[in-house]
């Protein structure tokens, strides 16, 4: 009897870690409703732009600005061959590498972002707290005086 109380207790509680990690997310996702400077996006380019690297495909977005409802992006320079988490893309401080983003910039609506999202194409969003993303720099101080 013990045996098996042991194995509901560690089911539930697994059970209730994926609940709650989804409940995180789905938080995460709803940051698409008010955009803010310097939030990323985390995306699958290839789906925005097909003549992307199909291989390395999974990039972040990070806002540059926002103008009515044109949103502009800094495109992430570093890609993945997989989805892999906000901590994974920015990890050792690499936001502040002058090689994370590209030179260009992609503007969208914010209808388009919102299709993005049925579409799967964004798959995470992150918004630092105060310069950092779990516990990674990803801004400089005086990036902060830009937010809206």
């Amino acid at each position: 009897l013990q045996v098996w109380s042991d194995l509901i207790l560690a089911i539930l509680l697994i059970l209730l870690y994926f609940a709650y990690d989804e409940y995180q997310h789905y938080n995460r996702m709803q940051l698409i409703n008010e955009p803010k400077i310097n939030d990323f996006y985390f995306v699958d380019y290839h789906l925005i732009e097909p003549s992307s690297d199909v291989k390395f495909r999974y990039i972040p977005l990070k806002v540059s600005s926002i103008d009515g409802d044109l949103i502009t992006f800094k495109l992430g320079n570093i890609g993945h061959s997989t989805q892999v988490s906000a901590t994974e893309h920015v990890k050792y401080d690499m936001a502040l590498k002058r090689i994370f983003f590209r030179p260009d910039d992609l503007v969208v609506s914010h209808q388009t972002m919102f299709n993005w999202v049925d579409e799967e194409i964004i798959y995470d969003i992150a918004r630092p707290t105060n310069i950092f993303i779990n516990g990674w720099i990803v801004m400089n101080l005086s990036d902060l005086s830009t937010e809206d």
